[in-house]
């Protein structure tokens, strides 16, 4: 004959045993030291909400982000606009400079 798994629960200042199967989070309170058998769930639900100074705290930083990311796009444009213009002007220095060295290469007659 198989056995009946029981546990102690909370009863006041006592306990009580009950039936494993019996066992109800939301009823019952199990006493300092049981446990419940495998494939026993329990079902806990929470509620939590953010202090409100931690929401401040939160949004300000986020804003903070936001503003960095948008100068950051900014920054890159300027390299981009910057390393354009310093890539045109190599080019105009190179061809300045090659007729120059071409001139001074001719031997003179």
């Amino acid at each position: 004959m198989s056995q009946i798994k029981t546990v102690k629960i909370k009863d006041g200042d006592d306990f009580r045993v009950i039936n494993e199967s019996d066992f109800d989070a939301s009823q019952h309170e199990l006493c300092e030291g049981e446990q419940l058998g495998e494939g026993h769930k329990i079902i806990v639900t929470l509620s939590a909400e953010t202090a409100p100074e931690l929401q401040q705290a939160i949004d300000e930083a986020k804003a903070e982000c936001e503003k960095v990311q948008a100068e950051n796009e900014s920054l890159k444009a300027q390299v981009k606009d910057l390393e354009a213009k310093l890539k045109k002007q190599a080019a105009a220095e190179a061809k300045s400079t090659k007729p120059a060295e071409t001139k001074a290469e001719q031997p003179k007659e």
